[in-house]
Parts: structure tokens; C-alpha cells; sequence
């Protein structure tokens, strides 16, 4: 055997088939090759020896978007995200074949992450994502629904809350910020701080923190994100007290969450276990009474698939948004599948990401909301671009705690 362990996780799988209706690619495909359990038999094969690693079993595995919808429906408790990633680890070594332009965007990606958020660069790509010359530019690249997807400019969020490593230890609360924070989320940064300014709570942004490691775990560079994890750690360790640790990506939280699983580390347990989704921390937050101003509007909640699939706190941002008196919040049907954002999924398989963001497109339009609401930046981003393809760009895509903190009396 190549990987018992790992042959001995995949043997978790009973093939019923209940993951199948789950599974958005299957579902486009009706490939089993591109279901659940048709991916674990291939990751078993190659396990057991039976299988090589070629580009198109590869290629089956990568084109998953870990959407993880089918680990809550399966009976077995097979752990299929964890699956995944040992697979791509071990195979990291005879990577996909790629062109020149893909490789490019692999380049770039890989430097953005290594990059700290709010520099010059996201500003000047920001107002480069207002140009048709460089959108344009973007899609020959394979980053036009990326940037076509971005906000509007705005500057980075500048307040005294904002880390110094010598206001640190007096924080109750530490923000953590990842890799997209300067070109998708400045904000929702701004919002955060405001409202913890409101309430009263002391924040701080560690200087030092970096992307938090999921882009690199599910891509196979084990090495780079397990990096990544510790230079984390380190980052949020630096104060004598043990504050929560709040991210408002959540995307970033399921990996945050995973510290500890994937690390097995001193200090990983007692990082994951302070970390709090954003949501989810402010419904446990007292409030003074009354704090919001009424708000006449209809908006669409969607909730993204590391919320609910792997967080599994799904519920939490749309009881904050009950404190907005005449609000009216409209779900998402419940057969809405991932919206094909995942990641780097939109980049590097547009044409899947596309069917699936039209499908999400249609039921947001269905719903005849003013706004729509996720906690995750790149779902975000690629419904934003959706939006403005079907010449809905009046529909404003942001963050649960933005309207929050747009209806908060006295500011």
C-alpha cells in the first residue's frame, strides 16, 4: 500500500449514495467520477496501489469544490475534506499539467497570500478593477470574474484599534484578518471595528498574522500552509491574556478551527478552540437595548458552505440581523448548492463555477431582495460579478455585520 491510514479512512465509506443529491458537481455531471463516493474510490485505489496518480484521476479530485454538503448527510461520519487533503499532500509531487497563463495565475495567487493585507498593491488593483482596459486584461488571464466581482475602492479602515504589538496585551478581542481582507473586505473591517467600538470592546489586529492556510491545505502545499498555521499561532500568542480570536471570513474559520486537527501541535488546541466567527460572537454579546435604527428593506441571506457544512453555526447572522426593527430576511432556498466560488474554484474551473453561480443567481433574483448578505469574501466576489453580468449591479453584495453596523444609532 501507498497510504494504509489513508486507505483505512477511505474504507469508511459504505457507497450508499446519499451524498449524491449533495453534490454539486455530480449534479451538473451525473459523472460518478465527480461524486463523494466516486472520488474516495479513486483516492482508495491509488492508496491501495491499485491506481496511479495520473493527470485524469487527478483532475477528478481537484475538480471538487470541498463544499463538504456531503459530510453532513453521511451516516458513516466519513471525514471526506481531511480525505481530500492527505490525497493532494501526497500527491503534491507530480502536480497537474498546466498552461503558461495557469501556472501564471498559480504564481500570483501564491504571492498575494505571502503578501500583509492593506498594502499599495490592493489599493492600485482595487481602482485597476474599475478599468475596462485592465478587466479586459483580467479575464485573458483568467481573473475576470475576480475582479469584475471586486467593491468599490474604499480606503484602509485607519484607527488606534488597529494591532501595534504594544496594544496587544490589553485586547479583549484579537481580529484576524486573512489574505483577501485588503481587496474584498475593507468594509467589513471597518464595520467590525466600529460596532466593537460601540459596544465597548477593546480590539487589536496582530501586525504579524498571515493567510490563514486553507488556499495552500487545499491545494496540496501541506508545507506552506502548516508554515502558515504557526506563524498564526505565534501572531495571536503574543499577549499574556488568551482573548477570542474573531474572524469575519468564513472560509478563514473553518481552516482557523482546524488548527488543531491538522496540526497536532503545542499551542494549535488552545488556538482553534478561541476562535469565533464573527456572527456568531455578537450574538453572545450583550447589546444596549435598542440599539439599531429601523430599516424598511427586504435582503437575501446566504449562507456559505464553510459556515454551515463545516462551522456549523449557520444560524447565527440571521438572528443578529432580527435586532434591525422592519427588517425582512429571506433565506435562500434550502436546495441552493455551493455557489462555485470555493476558493480558488472560480479561477481555476470557470466554466463549473459559472453553472453553479447562475443557479444561485436566479434563486437570489427570485426572492426580489435590495441586498444580499454572506459572511465569505470569494462568495461575495463571485456573486457580485454574477450580479453585474445580469445587469443586477442595484443589488448590494455584503457582509451580515455591515448592515449592522450602517443602522447603529449615534454614528
Amino acid at each position: 500500500m501507498r497510504d494504509s491510514d489513508l486507505a483505512r479512512q477511505t474504507d469508511l465509506c459504505v457507497k450508499c449514495g446519499l451524498c449524491l443529491p449533495h453534490c454539486p458537481t455530480y449534479l451538473k455531471t451525473q459523472d460518478e467520477n465527480e461524486s463523494p463516493r466516486g472520488r474516495l474510490s479513486l483516492i482508495q485505489g491509488w492508496a491501495r496501489s491499485e491506481l496511479e496518480a495520473d493527470q485524469t484521476l487527478k483532475t477528478h479530485v481537484d475538480q471538487c469544490l470541498l463544499c463538504r454538503a456531503c459530510e453532513t448527510v453521511c451516516p458513516a461520519y466519513v471525514p471526506y475534506g481531511e480525505i481530500v487533503d492527505r490525497f493532494k499532500g501526497g500527491t503534491s509531487h507530480q502536480p497537474l499539467a498546466h498552461s503558461l497563463i495557469s501556472r501564471s495565475r498559480t504564481f500570483l495567487i501564491r504571492k498575494a497570500l505571502d503578501r500583509a493585507p492593506g498594502g499599495n498593491l490592493e489599493t492600485r488593483l482595487l481602482a485597476a478593477g474599475q478599468s475596462s482596459l485592465l478587466r479586459r486584461l483580467a479575464r485573458w488571464m483568467g481573473f475576470g470574474g475576480l475582479m469584475e466581482g471586486l467593491p468599490k475602492p474604499l480606503p484602509w479602515p485607519q484607527t488606534s484599534a488597529r494591532g501595534e504589538p504594544g496594544t496587544e496585551p490589553a485586547a479583549e478581542v484579537q481580529l484576524f484578518l486573512g489574505c483577501t481582507a485588503g481587496l474584498m473586505d475593507r468594509e467589513t473591517i471597518q464595520s467590525i471595528l466600529l460596532i466593537f467600538e460601540y459596544l465597548g470592546i477593546p480590539v487589536s489586529i496582530p501586525s504579524d498574522q498571515t493567510c490563514c492556510g486553507a488556499l495552500d491545505q487545499h491545494r496540496g502545499q501541506t508545507d506552506r500552509a502548516q508554515k502558515a498555521m504557526r506563524q498564526n499561532i505565534a501572531a495571536f500568542s503574543s499577549s499574556p491574556k488568551t482573548p477570542p480570536i474573531v474572524s469575519f471570513a468564513s472560509g478563514c474559520g473553518a481552516m482557523l478551527s482546524d488548527y488543531e486537527r491538522v496540526l497536532k501541535e503545542e499551542g494549535a488546541a488552545a488556538f482553534s478552540q478561541r476562535f469565533r466567527d464573527i456572527s456568531t460572537f455578537l450574538r453572545a454579546t450583550p447589546w444596549p437595548e435598542d440599539p439599531l435604527r429601523p430599516l424598511d428593506q427586504t435582503v437575501c441571506l446566504h449562507v456559505p458552505c464553510s459556515l454551515k457544512n463545516v462551522l456549523h453555526q449557520e444560524q447565527a447572522a440571521g438572528e443578529i440581523l432580527k435586532r434591525i426593527p422592519q427588517l425582512k430576511v429571506v433565506n435562500l432556498p434550502s436546495k441552493t448548492k455551493c455557489c462555485g466560488a470555493a476558493g480558488t474554484y472560480m479561477i481555476d474551473y470557470p466554466e463549473m463555477a459559472k453553472e453553479l453561480q447562475e443557479d444561485v443567481i436566479e434563486a437570489i433574483l427570485e426572492t426580489g431582495a435590495s441586498a444580499f448578505l454572506t459572511s465569505n469574501p470569494g462568495c461575495a466576489t463571485h456573486l457580485r460579478s454574477g450580479l453585474e453580468a445580469r445587469g443586477r449591479g442595484d443589488i448590494e453584495v455584503l457582509h451580515p455585520v455591515t448592515l449592522i453596523a450602517r443602522q447603529l444609532r449615534n454614528t
